[in-house]
């Protein structure tokens, strides 16, 4: 598990954006072409018939607009893109993007064993103007709206071969319904470590340790790693 925290890929969010938006917007264009080319009949065949209206209210979300969505508020006519387009989920409520705005972005990754656990859990260290959270990192595939949801998978299987989508399944992302509230988190000594938690040994040597004090009372200790370049989170 510590492999995993040091290494371990987050979703790509903006990479599935990009990727989405770009090719929905270039079946929009060709639907237009096929549009014009064969009128109003062809168009009903297809079940395009607000074809013309989708292009000229979305075909203009930029590649600026996708990214500055963890500094930005979308505008309504991206939102209304992604909505039409099944991916909302990518930006909405509980996505990563939203998480890192609402609790400041993630700073670290720290890994926390329990006794009643059967494996260690890897957490995300997320700081911002309200404080110190800690959330638990789970699979895209058993988390991400988008591959449960019948629609938002048609969406990501039209964009992503089998490889690619079995590998965005296996990325880390974020359990928000778990996310705790802590006081603090601070780095201690490898000997308060090995004196606070018999683990210790197991994780010294690829991780820092820091002490955990929960904001109910109480405290732990954790092993810190940092974030991987290739993340987000």
């Amino acid at each position: 598990m510590l492999h995993i925290a040091r290494n371990g890929y987050s979703f790509q969010t903006r990479e599935v954006l990009q990727r989405i938006v770009m090719g929905e917007q270039q079946r929009i264009k060709e639907e237009q072409m096929l549009w014009r080319v064969g009128g109003t009949i062809l168009g009903l065949c297809l079940g395009i018939g607000d074809g013309l209206q989708l292009t000229d209210l979305f075909i203009g979300m930029s590649g600026g607009a996708i990214a500055s969505l963890a500094h930005e508020t979308m505008s309504h006519q991206d939102r209304q893109f992604l909505e039409r387009c099944q991916s909302l989920w990518l930006v909405g409520q509980n996505s990563p993007i939203e998480l890192a705005q609402r609790l400041g972005p993630a700073r670290s990754r720290i890994l926390l064993h329990d006794p009643a656990w059967e494996t260690p859990v890897v957490f995300n260290h997320h700081q911002g103007h309200r404080g110190d959270h800690l959330v638990p990192l789970g699979n895209a595939g058993n988390l991400a709206t988008g591959f449960a949801d019948t629609q938002s998978r048609e969406v990501l299987q039209r964009h992503f071969g089998g490889e690619d989508l079995q590998m965005l399944q296996t990325q880390l992302y974020p359990i928000v319904s778990h996310a705790v509230a802590v006081d603090r988190v601070t780095p201690i000594s490898q000997m308060d470590a090995l004196e606070l938690d018999p683990h210790a040994p197991s994780f010294l040597a690829q991780s820092r340790p820091v002490r955990i004090d929960g904001a109910g009372g109480g405290a732990t200790v954790g092993y810190q790693v940092p974030i991987p370049a290739q993340s987000d989170f």
